[in-house]
């Protein structure tokens, strides 16, 4: 069987990776950043370069599995922060709610909105003609409906599932038990694994077995996991955990390379089913070493740092930019500077001068307000996407 098609993949760089010491100011954590910069490269480098072969070629779809993952991570841990310190001085979770949905509001919709209102200005032909499926978060299921993925806004289906994933997850953070949110979990990861062994057996696209939210949420799922063990375990059981979750994920990365290289007739059914779960077990150990800092010295990079900071802007602009360079039909390493440092120039000029002080507005609504009248400090600050810059 040929080499599957080379996926356009997105990934989710809006989810905020800074938190709050539990006194002091707010702090960025550069590691984390640094995690979303390097994967930004994999989908600029998948989009740009178009690698081939039956691993090579989803490397774009290793970098977005790593967003999913920090996103769910991240996002997971400002909600059960803001639960615990809301219960501990008795405020409402539905505040908590409220304000996670203007925080999100903020740091999302602007320049998303903002992308398509240019596009469609500019005459960008596939952003008009389905501009309520991309304006409504419907990009994912708009790609498996067509079976094909769809220049320049392609990118866009990983950002839906984020959205659609807003909706239902800080119900059950905010108001549900901690064992009701575990298995919330064990069905968000098995739930996507079981969907698209069902749609690769029937022999539908990729985009049909990859992109819905119900068979793409696993990644953030992870995610939702380690901020739980995070909390909720001793350093002892963490450090068990997330060690055997690398083992897990690299002895599943061997499956998945054995099973994309044999001649086995259901080798695209286990394939599917398995999909990129592997690379998120193994990110699972590299947040965790991130979080703490413990990663190399490379990760500590200001420059790397900073490219994570603007990750969701580079993710929101960087096909619409290969559009209107005029790269759609090229691919090459030219192709891959351009836009990259076209991407990046703009994404700094964005976060400069609109992003960043639309965000800076999230101050008047910490996610538990102070009881004395005075600004309450957030519990964490909102993951910059990219997977919460981003």
């Amino acid at each position: 069987m040929a080499a599957a098609p080379v996926q356009e993949i997105q990934s989710p760089p809006h989810a905020d990776v800074t938190r709050a010491p539990e006194q002091g100011a707010v702090h960025r954590q550069v590691q984390l950043d640094t995690i979303r910069a390097l994967s930004l490269v994999t989908v600029v480098f998948q989009h740009t370069m178009n690698p081939q072969g039956r691993v090579a070629g989803t490397i774009g779809s290793m970098g977005l599995m790593v967003f999913f993952v920090l996103s769910g991570y991240l996002i997971n841990g400002l909600l059960l922060e803001a639960r615990a310190r809301a219960e501990a001085e008795q405020v409402k979770m539905g505040v908590v709610l409220r304000r996670f949905y203007i925080r999100r509001f903020l740091r999302i919709f602007p320049l998303y909105y903002a992308v398509l209102g240019i596009a469609v200005l500019l005459g960008e032909p596939t952003t008009r003609r389905y501009i309520v499926e991309l304006a409504t978060y419907q990009t994912n299921f708009l790609m498996a409906s067509v079976g094909h993925n769809l220049p320049p806004v392609t990118p866009l289906w990983s950002l839906a599932v984020e959205e659609h994933f807003y909706l239902f997850w800080p119900l059950i953070a905010l108001y549900t038990s901690r064992r009701f949110a575990r298995l919330s979990i064990v069905v968000m990861i098995l739930g996507p694994v079981v969907a698209r062994a069902i749609a690769a057996a029937q022999g539908s696209s990729f985009q049909v077995v990859a992109m819905p939210t119900y068979a793409a949420i696993d990644g953030i799922a992870m995610g939702c996991a380690l901020a739980i063990l995070m909390r909720d375990a001793s350093a002892e059981v963490r450090a068990r955990w997330v060690t055997g979750s690398l083992w897990a994920g690299i002895a599943l990365f061997v499956l998945f390379v054995a099973l994309r290289h044999s001649s086995f007739p259901q080798r695209r059914v286990w394939s599917s089913a398995l999909n990129m779960i592997p690379i998120g077990l193994m990110t699972i150990w590299l947040i965790d070493r991130a979080a703490s800092n413990r990663l190399p010295h490379l990760f500590n990079n200001l420059l790397l740092g900073r490219l994570g900071v603007i990750s969701y802007g580079m993710y929101m602009l960087h096909r619409y930019v290969m559009h209107f360079l005029g790269y759609d039909g090229s691919r090459g390493w030219v192709v891959f500077g351009s836009v990259y440092a076209v991407s990046a120039l703009l994404a700094a000029l964005s976060w400069q001068f609109f992003e960043s002080p639309l965000n800076n507005l999230k101050r008047f609504w910490p996610y538990v307000p102070a009881h004395d009248g005075r600004r309450a400090q957030a519990v964490a600050s909102d993951v910059r996407t990219v997977t919460s810059t981003l």
